[in-house]
């Protein structure tokens, strides 16, 4: 990094986020703080947890939350900390409870709403009330059928966020459907914006992802409509070159829920900061980035759709993961070109096309909410946070 400009006169304003934000240990943290404890984060589908005792699990920023259903058929979300001593309470991404939660610690457990049940030689806790413990709960809404928890108050409700797409949404009965593939994780040695800056924009997508193209390529389309960015594409009539995308043309089925305009449309949607919906006629697939550090993302994927046993349904959603993971490999051959451009001397600010304007749009965004990412110079990293609160403030 280079040194803090002598003025801070000196030190312009940029209309896109500058290199030093991906690459600032105390930017990612502001993000941390700002942008993903307080807004909403995805943790699951209700099937995933579709009988009573049910759970899930999800980390993030040392935080641990437990999803359960309890015995009445309720989604309950509490921080998976047993409050004894903050050992964690369940262990595995997803189980069943049959009826309690038992922290394999010392033993203490809980009902499947969070009230303590049992404490081995209650006795000896003469000094602390205990009779009123519970595990302490996490803010959760469902929104069509996904499962929503955050850390910290900050932002509007679900529901309120996605109001403009509801309707379309709608459409897919995303509430009915299942998993339909494992959920997936990996580690990814990238900025979590770098991703983004990826898929915010279709410009790429022509000579990026051949396959694609051929695809949807003639009808693709990106828009921001209130504050959300939303791209769409019509599956072409041209016979494809590829092997997946010319088969999944041939064999995609119709499908009575949807109606007749929506029978070849691939329709995809972003939920700032780091959510990604992806509705096709035959499923939908999720990806969500959670960053561990300032060039190392979580990329976790899940994958649902509504039970359908016809054979050309099966045929078609194998073709469509196909065509989906070629294109997430292109793309991370292109974020990490990206990442590393950065840190040349040669770089430059980029030139946006009319076509980028989602990656204008994702940078203004983080801009608003933490404003000293506007400085096209970076400041020393012990500023950057107290530069942040004078700019929120000013």
């Amino acid at each position: 990094m280079t040194n803090k400009p002598t003025t801070e006169t000196e030190n312009r304003k940029s209309d896109y986020l500058p290199p030093w934000t991906y690459q600032s240990d105390s930017f990612l943290q502001l993000e941390i703080d700002y942008l993903f404890k307080r807004n909403w984060l995805l943790a699951g589908h209700i099937s995933d947890v579709s009988k009573p005792g049910d759970y899930l699990t999800f980390d993030a920023f040392d935080e641990q939350v437990l999803v359960i259903r309890d015995r009445a058929g309720e989604l309950n979300a509490f921080f998976n900390l047993c409050q004894h001593r903050g050992g964690r309470i369940l262990d595995q991404s997803t189980g069943h409870c049959k009826g309690a939660m038992t922290c394999p610690f010392h033993g203490w457990s809980y009902d499947l709403n969070g009230k303590l049940l049992n404490v081995p030689r209650a006795d000896t806790f003469k000094a602390s009330d205990i009779t009123s413990v519970s595990l302490r709960p996490v803010d959760m809404e469902i929104w069509m059928g996904f499962i929503f928890i955050r850390l910290q108050a900050g932002c509007q409700s679900v529901a309120e966020q996605l109001a403009p797409i509801a309707d379309e949404v709608l459409n897919y009965q995303p509430e009915l459907m299942e998993p339909y593939l494992p959920a997936s994780e990996e580690l990814k040695p990238f900025n979590w914006k770098c991703i983004h800056d990826i898929d915010n924009e279709g410009y790429h997508v022509p000579i990026g992802h051949p396959a694609l193209h051929e695809l949807y390529g003639e009808t693709y389309k990106d828009t921001i409509e209130n504050e959300i960015m939303v791209a769409r594409g019509t599956i072409s009539d041209r016979i494809a070159r590829s092997w997946s995308v010319r088969h999944y043309q041939k064999l995609l089925p119709a499908f009575d829920h949807l109606p007749a305009q929506r029978q070849r449309i691939w329709f995809y949607f972003n939920f700032y900061p780091n959510l990604i919906f992806g509705f096709y006629p035959d499923m939908m697939e999720i990806y969500m980035t959670i960053p561990e550090s300032i060039d190392t993302t979580r990329y976790i994927s899940r994958t649902y759709a509504l039970p359908d046993k016809r054979p050309e349904t099966r045929a078609s959603r194998y073709l469509n993961v196909r065509i989906n993971t070629e294109t997430a490999d292109e793309d991370d051959a292109f974020v990490a070109a990206l990442q590393k451009g950065m840190l040349s001397t040669a770089w430059q600010p980029p030139r946006l096309s009319t076509l980028e304007e989602g990656v204008r749009f994702f940078h203004h965004r983080i801009q608003r909410d933490l404003p000293v990412g506007q400085l096209e110079k970076p400041p020393f990293e012990t500023e950057i946070p107290n530069i942040n609160n004078k700019l929120l403030n000013s």
